[in-house]
C-alpha cells in the first residue's frame, strides 16, 4: 500500500509529499503552496491508482444502473 506524508518545507514556503510505494520505491512530490493542495493531490493520486474505495453514493448510483 502506498504511504503519503505531507512535509512542510523548512523555510515555511509550502509543502512537499513524501511517497513510499508498496514496492519500496520512494519519491518526493514538491511545490504545494498549501496543505490542502497537497491533500487534494494525494486524493487524486489514490483515485488514479485505484486504491481509493468509491464513496457509498457512487456505489449506489452504479448499482442502480
Amino acid at each position: 500500500m502506498t504511504q503519503y506524508i505531507i512535509v512542510p518545507n523548512g523555510d515555511g514556503s509550502g509543502f512537499n509529499i513524501a511517497v513510499a510505494g508498496a514496492n519500496g520505491a520512494r519519491q518526493t512530490m514538491m511545490g504545494f503552496g498549501t496543505e490542502a493542495e497537497a491533500e487534494a493531490w494525494i486524493a487524486q493520486d489514490k483515485r488514479l491508482d485505484g486504491t481509493h474505495e468509491p464513496s457509498p453514493d457512487y456505489q449506489n448510483a452504479v448499482a442502480s444502473d
